[in-house]
């Protein structure tokens, strides 16, 4: 980085920095400062491509005119690149470039076929609120509780993927297309490709049952860990630090602010077994849907109906270590291994059990994620199978050899006919296991939050469970889509195999799911439009005799309609959102309960419940055509055109922001590189005590700031000055993850805080920013005028054509806030406050040349 300059800052009373380069005299009533600091200013950029150049040496350009398609512009005052009130000397700056993170190569636009699994994940996150050691029995169940629901929902999507291949491969090929079928539902070609299998229907099932195997071990691949797309970081902290911490702040009853904890992006101790859990539960899926055929078709009270039996009970006994598979159980039962003993020692030899200890106070018997024990420390070598994901996989892979074994026992009779014997009991019970997943969702939901904490909220903290039945239901759909396009391949002059009963209703939803959502959101639309907007003085669109519709022609009125739908959007889209998600999520639970209840569905008979059948079975087939096209076309584009990936981008950082929680096959978080890297870099900046660092973060960059900072040290916040502009974090996140982002963690890092506290704190926001928004803290917030607008503070007015200004200025919204003129000023006063407060930290040392008053 080179010679860090070195600046003496005097500042006024009301802390802004005085003057500007070459200054020499303080102004009257000023007493100047004359210890020496090191001031670095670190951009970190929002969402988007970075030219890192323009950030680094900004253009002295300003438009005086026009908007972003033409204008005019004029060279402005250049950016000096100084600590205000120096004799010239330089602002160290530097940039942290992390949005190439969220864009990727062509092969990221396969996110796009595993997005149930991010929702999902998401699910996780949604907590809530987050338990600590000082909560009630109750409360700490309500954690656990939706945490095991977020996990089930993910075991079944695995095991609906996996189901689904292997419906396809198993059930629509190798059995309804036999030779041996009763009725022909293929073409030639798929039937002879059947009858070329050596053995018949049984060689047929067993090579068939490779396929949903395969998949297993390709969704392994996906599931690689993250460090390996993001390039390991240099910890900041070793997991035993962050577990000692763990347990001090649980102690201390203040782990539930679970971000503050030191090592959280790199030691996530939500996900401990979970990749080895879901391989396990696709691979016993296979082994069950090629048990239960030949355990159907062997005869009562022989040899082969008994084996199968024992065989089946062993899978359904694995498939329930699975489900049971929660860190609860993985810290509650083991083999305790005092250090003196020979246990221990032998433990220390084996390479593999070592890495798989863990420790814990001694009289920690009831640590359940959430305890606080304490005392001496004893080693505990776990005994959960899915610990150890070697073993599983060998358990796992010798029950399929098993149920393979078992599939080719000669002397068995077949009986082709209908659909697979089973898969339609498979369908049927991954339904039912998904509704108990998200009821237990809801009880967690239900019992997590305390007093009025609801109405900060995203749909009063059931926002999770809305989206856990959005994944569950994007999940049926493509098993839909696939099983649709599976049947239309092998059909030939035949109409094809047929779905099972539970996904073919899950087809039939989809075009009255559609249109409930159109409807909702017209609703939500018409009812947002009724809805007043904050009202303030001299504010466009409010009933005012400054600005009567009669004195505005056509093109006034358009663009002050204009103005008004963006503050209508920063007031109130995310909450439309959250209001279209949960109908959308009532809609879909309500349709397959009626699906269920419905007579005529089993059963549709002549009249109008069979033309109402056939009309829906008929319009899932055009639609999830549709919805195929719309994928390859999406992946298509994401794959060839770079600008499309930079724009996917933006969906991508707020989707994968969080790691992996509950399923192992969510693309991967991209800050688990980006915080660590940013940690790092400001704990060497702030190595030296006599150095001040201010960060200047914008959009997504300032989340990524606060994530960073939460880690630091109190005294380390003390000597950061924070400019943050367009700002998510408490509009989106706080709303979206009450139970990880909670308000207390970000007002406690206020000035004007009394812990945690940075050293100062500026945060911009536009009323036309549908993304960012106000910290909900005046001595923080700052609020800007749009470039459509004229005014500041609290009074803001519509701001007119004019000969100079002949075209309506462009309504920024998100966007445009680092080029603003206006950030120079509040960086200047940001400065002032921050070296201002140099001797409260003690960075003078005691010789200041004076007193700053503030």
């Amino acid at each position: 980085m080179g010679d860090v300059a070195k600046a003496g800052i005097r500042t006024t009373t009301d802390g802004t920095a005085a003057g500007a380069a070459g200054v020499d005299e303080p102004e009257a009533g000023v007493v100047a400062a004359v210890e020496v600091v090191e001031v670095v200013e670190l951009l970190v950029p929002g969402l988007g491509p970075v030219d890192r150049d323009a950030l680094l040496w900004p253009k002295g350009v300003d438009r005086i005119s026009g908007d972003n398609k033409a204008g005019l512009y004029r060279a402005g005052q250049p950016d000096t690149g100084v600590v205000p009130g120096t004799r010239g000397q330089p602002l160290v700056r530097e940039v942290y470039d992390w949005t190439r993170l969220t864009i990727g190569g062509a092969s990221r636009a396969l996110w796009l076929f595993l997005l149930p699994f991010l929702l999902v994940n998401r699910v996780a996150w949604m907590q809530p609120r987050w338990p600590s050691g000082a909560d009630g029995r109750l409360t700490k169940a309500a954690g656990a509780l939706y945490e095991f629901g977020a996990r089930l929902l993910a075991l079944t999507l695995t095991v609906l993927v996996v189901g689904t291949f292997g419906q396809v491969a198993m059930d629509q090929f190798a059995w309804q297309c036999s030779p041996e079928a009763a009725t022909a539902m293929c073409g030639k070609q798929a039937v002879a490709a059947v009858r070329g299998l050596p053995g018949g229907s049984q060689a047929a099932l067993a090579v068939a049952a490779l396929v949903p195997a395969v998949v297993v071990f390709v969704l392994l691949l996906v599931a690689r860990d993250t460090k390996q797309e993001y390039l390991p970081v240099l910890e900041t902290v070793s997991a035993r630090e962050t577990e000692d911490a763990r347990r001090r702040r649980s102690a201390e009853g203040e782990d539930g602010h679970p971000l503050e904890l030191r090592g959280f992006w790199e030691h996530n101790r939500r996900d401990p077994g979970i990749a080895a859990q879901h391989v396990w539960a696709g691979l016993l899926t296979t082994a069950a849907l090629l048990t239960w055929t030949p355990l159907h078709e062997s005869p009562r009270g022989s040899l082969a109906k008994v084996l199968g039996i024992v065989l089946f009970c062993v899978i359904s006994a694995m498939s329930l270590v699975v489900v049971m598979s929660v860190p609860v159980l993985h810290r509650k039962f083991g083999i305790r291994l005092p250090e003196a003993s020979w246990r221990a020692a032998w433990v220390a030899r084996v390479p593999y059990l070592e890495g798989k200890k863990f420790t814990r106070p001694a009289d920690d018997d009831a640590d359940d994620g959430y305890g606080d024990g304490d005392g001496d420390e004893v080693a505990v070598l776990p005994l959960w199978p899915t610990r150890y994901p070697v073993l599983a996989g060998i358990c796992c892979g010798g029950v399929n050899v098993a149920a393979v074994l078992y599939c080719l026992w000669p002397d068995r009779d077949w009986t082709v006919t209908g659909r697979l014997p089973g898969i339609d009991g498979q369908a049927t019970l991954l339904l039912v296991t998904q509704g108990i997943g998200i009821l237990l969702l809801l009880l967690g939901s239900v019992f997590l939050p305390t007093g009025g904490s609801r109405r900060g909220m995203a749909l009063f903290g059931h926002a999770g469970v809305a989206v856990a039945v959005h994944a569950c239901f994007l999940g049926w759909i493509y098993t839909v889509a696939l099983g649709q396009w599976a049947s239309s391949g092998l059909a030939g002059e035949h109409e094809g195999p047929v779905v099972t009963e539970p996904v073919k209703r899950m087809g039939m939803i989809l075009l009255p799911v559609l249109l409930i959502t159109a409807v909702c959101w017209a609703a939500i639309s018409v009812v947002v439009r009724l809805l007043p907007l904050p009202t303030r003085a001299g504010r466009p669109g409010s009933e005012e005799p400054d600005h009567p519709r009669a004195r505005l022609d056509k093109d006034d009125r358009r663009h002050l309609s204009e103005v008004t739908a963006a503050r209508r959007r920063h007031c109130y889209l995310l909450r439309e959102l959250d209001w279209l998600t949960g109908l959308t999520a009532l809609a879909v639970v309500t349709l397959i309960v009626l699906f269920d209840r419905v007579d005529w569905v089993d059963d549709p008979r002549d009249g109008a419940s069979s033309f109402v059948y056939d009309l829906l079975g008929m319009a899932s087939i055009p639609l999830l055509a549709a919805l195929a096209t719309l994928m390859v076309l999406a992946f298509r584009t994401l794959a060839l055109r770079p600008e499309m990936r930079q724009n996917a981008g933006l969906a991508w950082a707020f989707g994968a922001f969080w790691p992996r929680a509950v399923h192992p096959f969510a693309p991967p978080s991209w800050t688990v590189r980006a915080v660590p890297e940013l940690v790092r870099r400001l704990r060497f900046l702030l190595r030296d005590p006599h150095r001040l660092v201010l960060i200047r973060a914008e959009s997504m960059g300032a989340v990524l700031v606060l994530a960073a900072v939460w880690q630091l040290e109190s005294d380390e916040r003390l000597r950061i000055g924070l400019l943050s502009s367009g700002c998510p974090v408490r509009k989106h996140f706080v709303r979206q993850y009450p139970g990880f982002v909670c308000a207390d963690s970000i007002r406690w890092l206020a000035p004007c805080g009394t812990r945690e506290r940075l050293g100062a704190w500026i945060n911009v926001w536009r009323d036309t920013d549908p993304l960012g928004g106000p910290m909900d803290m005046g001595c923080v917030d700052v609020q800007w005028s749009d470039d459509a607008e004229r005014g500041e503070g609290t009074t803001f007015d519509l701001c007119p054509r004019t000969e100079e200004q002949p075209v309506f200025p462009p309504i920024e919204g998100h966007r445009g806030y680092s080029t603003d003129k206006r950030l120079i000023p509040l960086r200047d006063r940001l400065l002032g406050q921050l070296v201002g407060g140099r001797e409260e930290l003690g960075v003078c040392g005691g010789n200041c040349g004076g007193t700053t008053t503030r």
